[in-house]
């Protein structure tokens, strides 16, 4: 999660969704503050620890959803920011994260991601765990999405170069991260099809995906 207050936007990061580089194309953007300043400037502006609390502004988790800061922040700060987050076809996004975690022999989940054997186990896995829906870093419990702004990695360049217009900064793209991996629609099986379309429903209807990519 980045955020700033001057020029005022927050942005949250959904892992294996170009994140990190839009997060570093951002940052010279968003200055750093001290944080007995952030503190001491939002404290005077009450309601300040209505959750988390405010002064743990500075120590929100890197992919904290966008329900934390909402909780966080006094209302007038947080409706005075533009809100943005990028999203992934859930089955092309699965099969990046699975090659990520193969091949990313540093990762903590790696050895544990390789013992499991197949990419239908690791299916298995990840879904038992409820980890990986994207509905939920940007809906606030109405159900309904909170952010201002919706980019599509589908889609990358042009949403980027929105995004950036609207907070109104020359933001430059560096190029993405790929994990290699197969095109994903190879990677499919029946049953892992229908696993992930039941599994991820709520994201596939919520950002309008279809297997094959945007509906």
């Amino acid at each position: 999660m980045l955020v700033s207050r001057d020029p005022a936007f927050l942005f949250v990061h959904i892992d294996k969704s170009a994140g990190s580089n839009i997060q570093h194309a951002f940052r010279p953007f968003a200055p750093p503050v001290r944080p007995q300043r952030w503190r001491r400037k939002l404290t005077l502006l009450g309601r300040c620890n209505r959750a988390a609390g405010l002064h743990r502004v500075l120590d929100w988790p890197e992919h904290a959803p966008i329900e934390v800061p909402r909780r966080c922040l006094p209302p007038a700060v947080f409706d005075g920011m533009f809100k943005f987050a990028f999203v992934r076809n859930p089955w092309d996004r699965l099969v990046s994260r699975h090659a990520y975690l193969t091949r990313k022999t540093a990762h903590p989940r790696h050895e544990f991601v390789k013992s499991l054997g197949s990419f239908e186990a690791y299916l298995e896995w990840e879904i038992a765990r409820g980890k990986m829906h994207q509905h939920a870093y940007v809906t606030g419990p109405d159900g309904r999405i909170a952010a201002d702004f919706i980019g599509y990695y589908e889609r990358l360049a042009g949403d980027f170069a929105e995004a950036a217009r609207r907070i109104g900064v020359p933001a430059v793209l560096p190029p993405p991260n790929h994990s290699p991996h197969r095109d994903y629609r190879e990677c499919y099986t029946e049953r892992t099809h229908g696993m992930v379309a039941a599994a991820f429903a709520r994201d596939i209807d919520l950002f309008g995906y279809t297997f094959e990519g945007l509906g």
